[in-house]
């Protein structure tokens, strides 16, 4: 009788040992992990998901060397463990990241203040809802594209990213890398056509974070205002009206009426209005004592103590003011001092 019982005991011990092994094997075959040299369907909806959330990477279900550098990138975006392994953790963080956010509109929201504050981009929210203007109503329901690049925190300003063009860049990639338009990025670098080359500086108006809040003055903080061309540069020349020698103060950029200016870099409206000499002016206060001068427009469209960003339209080309023709006069003035505008754009 006890011999039959220490075997009952054994074979249950064994039948338990046994369900105990199968489970966990379940767990860890189930557990996704991804990695070099993998492929499959997996990994193709790896890669959608990275190009959605705005990475440059080939959709073809192979996980080559790129797409490590690119989940790597994402891990340490998002204070992951960084390994180039796409495990349950990073798998779920770039699924959520990809996923649209659903957002009710509350009055006095602007599509500028709702990008800023879910970190992607006015164009992007008016893609995503069919959008013609710029015009939204309290209790309208937004679909937001998610960028991929995270927080969605507030107090966020606009500064500039320089991108060297790699082998095998193109405008369509690299506005998709960032979450901008192909004729944002054209419209910063004074771009006629969408020919790049290889090593070229192009600046990205971007949103991030500036170390202390400070602006950092230097080759590409500021994006081309309009595009056109120089028919003056900054220096001394003879006064095309008064024929004395002068100081010229900025660029003269060539442009027809009406053509649409845009802000060189993000800030507050300091005047707006009419400036002797220059006709209809702007200028914007980039803070650290940098200015912003936008003038001879035909008509500004931004008013004094108002906040602009990188790229937004803020007046309309004109010859206002002494002009011998329809251009934009820009300059720029560190401290009040005016300064070379080449210094400081791509």
């Amino acid at each position: 009788m006890e011999l039959k019982k220490d075997r009952y005991l054994k074979l249950c011990m064994i039948l338990l040992i046994t369900i105990l092994f199968l489970s966990l094997s379940t767990i860890n075959t189930s557990a996704l992990s991804l990695r070099l040299n993998d492929k499959g369907d997996r990994v193709q909806e790896i890669q959608s998901l990275l190009n959605k959330v705005g990475y440059d990477i080939n959709i073809d279900g192979i996980f080559g060397f790129r797409t490590k550098e690119v989940v790597k990138d994402f891990q340490i975006n998002h204070s992951l463990k960084v390994d180039g392994i796409v495990g349950d953790i990073t798998y779920q963080k770039l699924k959520a990241m990809a996923e649209d956010i659903r957002y009710t509109v509350k009055k006095g929201d602007t599509l500028y203040d709702i990008a800023q504050k879910y970190d992607t981009t006015i164009q992007g929210i008016k893609e995503s809802n069919n959008l013609r203007g710029d015009i939204i109503h309290p209790g309208d329901l937004l679909y937001l594209p998610n960028t991929g690049r995270g927080g969605g925190e507030e107090n966020r300003i606009y500064a500039n990213i320089i991108h060297e063009v790699q082998p095998g860049d193109a405008l369509y990639n690299i506005a998709r890398k960032y979450g901008v338009d192909i004729d944002t990025i054209k419209g910063a670098n004074n771009l006629k056509t969408d020919r790049i080359i290889v090593g070229q500086n192009l600046v990205i108006p971007f949103e991030q974070r500036i170390n202390n809040g400070k602006f950092n003055l230097q080759k590409g903080a500021f994006i081309w205002p309009i595009t056109g061309r120089i028919t003056s540069y900054f220096g001394w020349r003879s006064d095309p009206i008064s024929r004395s020698s002068d100081l010229h103060q900025g660029l003269d950029i060539a442009s027809p009426v009406g053509k649409q200016v845009q802000a060189a870099s993000s800030g507050k409206v300091v005047k707006s209005g009419w400036m002797s000499g220059f006709g209809k002016t702007l200028v914007i206060d980039h803070g650290d004592g940098v200015e912003t001068l936008y003038a001879h427009n035909s008509s500004l469209l931004v008013r004094v103590g108002e906040k602009v960003h990188t790229g937004q339209i803020i007046s309309r080309a004109g010859s206002t003011g002494k002009s011998t023709g329809s251009h934009l006069h820009f300059a720029v003035l560190v401290n009040d001092k005016p300064v070379d505008p080449m210094q400081y754009l791509p």
